[in-house]
Formats: structure tokens, sequence, C-alpha cells
């Protein structure tokens, strides 16, 4: 099921929106775009795109509207992490 659950409410996600997910979950750091780019969408090296920033500011948006939680996917210097706290 592509589905994210919090106190009994439910988000339906995208399989992308799975994927991104799961990446960061299984990363220690964060995940600087290019490598998104490159692990989760399949693209080559020094693609033009905002297709991760894209996504992430998507996700958010569908996390916080159900949840109320805007610290679930967060930013850094060098790339973006799941806040594993919340």
């Amino acid at each position: 099921s592509r589905e994210l659950i919090l106190d009994l409410k439910v988000i339906n996600l995208t399989e992308k929106e799975v994927n991104l997910i799961m990446f960061l979950n299984n990363s220690n750091d964060p995940v600087n775009v290019e490598r998104l780019q490159s692990e989760v969408w399949g693209y080559g090296n020094k693609l033009e795109t905002h297709t991760v920033e894209t996504h992430i500011h998507r996700l958010r948006k569908k996390i916080f509207d159900k949840f109320k939680k805007n610290n679930f996917i967060l930013s850094a210097k060098n790339g973006y992490y799941l806040n594993k706290l919340s």
C-alpha cells in the first residue's frame, strides 16, 4: 500500500513519493539533489531540473495539509533528510 498514516489520518502517496521517502529514510545523512535525481529518478549527472525540489515541495504540502506537520522532510545546506523524531 502506498499510504502514510499518522493518528488514524491517511495520505495516499504516489510511487515516486514512496521511493523518495524510503530513500531518505534509509540514509543516515542529508541527500543532495544530484543523488536523489540519480537514485530515485534515474536521471544522469548534471541535469538541470527542479523535479526533486518540486516533488519535495508538493509532498511537504500534502503532509502539512493532512497532518499539520511542517518538519517531516527537512533541508540542510548539503541536502534533504527526514526528521525521524516527528
